[in-house]
């Protein structure tokens, strides 16, 4: 009898082990290992060399609109309800810190994912990056908080985005988010709930708003099983689910750039600007965006099965 109940204990072990295997599969880290000091070094200069040219490019007419409108106000509510409480501190950044952080966090997510030069400076003239500047939106505060994962989660969740899925990553990624999910839920209150609020946008008739929500659900769910283990990949595959979504979203997804070889990161940049066609072939040309994710996640999808190839290939 006692040997039926070890053997019992053993099956439910190795039950635990295969779903945590399937769940959490090893996938080899895309991320360079960087010392404390030269993680905040990259940050000290990114920040003085960025935020001085933010100076330059005051938010002005077309440039940095929502942060006029929205972030620039301390305890701004109106057009931000879906967004999680502590967005009206990014108001104390000023635009010329914004603009810091943003890029800076670009140039690092590049950097940790061993970005040759000519694929992080491409990845600063696509589309998503030069409509995220004259928008002034802060979706460049996720992508420097992915820097720092999974400490600078205040960041990474700081607008309801393809940022959460980056915490499916990991184990501990994941116990880190449900941890200050729980914490915040403490402090305000049940916030996500009116983070559903955004399925209002839905009703806006945008031509340059992609979305194909609810109708890309069964795609999102097949492209998120084959990303298992894998933020990028993770976060490309969350993008077809946004309910509200234009290119300048695409700004989080950007460091995975730097995985693509060159050719096809350059390929991807110049995709990038296709949505532009619309002021030209009518409003349909704005749906090109999709290709975009598609050629990242496409590409990462095929290294992935490449490498898992090579390892069942006998020696």
């Amino acid at each position: 009898m006692e040997q039926g109940l070890r053997l019992r204990e053993v099956n439910w072990l190795e039950l635990w082990r295969k779903i945590d295997s399937t769940l959490f599969p090893e996938q080899p880290q895309p991320k360079r290992s960087m010392p404390v000091w030269q993680y905040l070094l990259f940050i000290v200069v990114g920040m003085v060399v960025f935020s001085f040219l933010g100076s330059l490019l005051p938010p002005v007419g077309l440039i940095g609109y929502d942060w006029v409108n929205f972030f620039s106000t301390p305890a701004q509510e109106e057009g931000l309800s879906y967004y999680p409480p502590w967005v009206e501190y990014v108001s104390y950044l000023t635009w010329p810190g914004l603009i810091g952080l943003t890029f800076t966090g670009l140039a690092l997510g590049l950097y940790q994912r061993r970005a040759s030069l000519l694929v992080m400076s491409i990845a600063f003239f696509t589309l998503p990056a030069l409509w995220l500047v004259f928008l002034g939106q802060i979706e460049g505060l996720i992508v420097f908080g992915l820097t720092g994962m999974p400490w600078l989660v205040p960041l990474v969740t700081i607008k309801p985005q393809v940022g959460y899925l980056a915490f499916l990553a990991r184990k501990k990624d994941l116990a880190v988010l449900l941890i200050w999910l729980a914490l915040t839920t403490a402090i305000w209150g049940l916030w996500p709930l009116d983070m559903l609020t955004i399925s209002n946008f839905t009703a806006w008739e945008e031509p340059h708003d992609i979305s194909v929500w609810p109708w890309s659900l069964p795609l999102v769910v097949v492209l998120l099983w084959l990303s298992r283990g894998d933020e990028d990949m993770l976060m490309l595959a969350g993008v077809f689910a946004l309910p509200y979504l234009h290119s300048y979203h695409y700004f989080v997804v950007l460091p995975a750039m730097a995985r693509l070889t060159w050719w096809v990161a350059i390929l991807a940049a110049v995709v990038s600007w296709l949505p532009l066609l619309a002021n030209w072939f009518g409003p349909w040309a704005w749906q090109l965006g999709h290709l975009f994710p598609m050629i990242l996640w496409v590409s990462l999808y095929l290294q992935r099965q490449t490498r898992s190839a090579s390892k069942t290939i006998p020696a």
